[in-house]
């Protein structure tokens, strides 16, 4: 009886090909909400950008929206408290309030996907001017509620501006990175 010298380094080729598979698959996964915090993180950072932190809300709030209507996978209930947390973090906000609200939006986009994703563009976008308006008029109140006195109401008005004007950029960004993240080889 003689062993096939082949048969393990076949397996070792098959192990170690499974292995990037599933890394690949891992990093797919995890890609949206990578960028997603590392674009709060960026924003955040002191870069003398003026409103530079006035546009996380809004593009925190589109990213959530849309990677939970196409890919909730990818955009999981965990992922978007802990954008939320860290929003919360670096926005100097009471721990949880945006987590709660972006954990709404989220649960709304998740359970509605299916009739959304019937949607053309501009449903997709007014759905989510109502959404994201609500989610930032949501954000509002409770604020003031916590810190018990109403906040001035221009900030959220130009949230809710800044959310539905971003939302577009990003979902053309996230159209192109769904099909890349769907098809990864090139079409040829």
């Amino acid at each position: 009886m003689t062993a096939n010298p082949g048969s393990s380094w076949h397996r070792n080729q098959d192990s170690s090909v499974a292995l990037a598979q599933r890394l690949d698959r891992l990093a797919r996964r995890l890609l949206p909400g990578g960028i997603t915090a590392l674009v709060i993180v960026l924003l955040a950072a002191p870069t003398g950008f003026p409103a530079a932190t006035a546009l996380l809300p809004g593009l925190v709030m589109a990213s959530v929206f849309f990677w939970s209507v196409w890919r909730p996978a990818s955009m999981s209930a965990p992922i978007v408290f802990g954008l939320g947390l860290l929003m919360d973090l670096v926005g100097f906000a009471s721990p949880g309030v945006d987590a709660f609200v972006f954990l709404l939006l989220h649960g709304i986009a998740v359970h509605a996907r299916f009739g959304l994703m019937r949607l053309n563009f501009l449903g997709m976008w007014c759905i989510f001017a109502v959404l994201g308006s609500a989610a930032c008029w949501l954000l509002w109140f409770l604020i003031s509620l916590l810190a018990f006195r109403p906040m001035p109401l221009a900030p959220v008005v130009f949230e809710c501006l800044l959310a539905i004007g971003v939302y577009p950029l990003l979902a053309a960004a996230g159209t192109w990175a769904h099909h890349r993240l769907a098809n990864p080889e090139p079409q040829s």
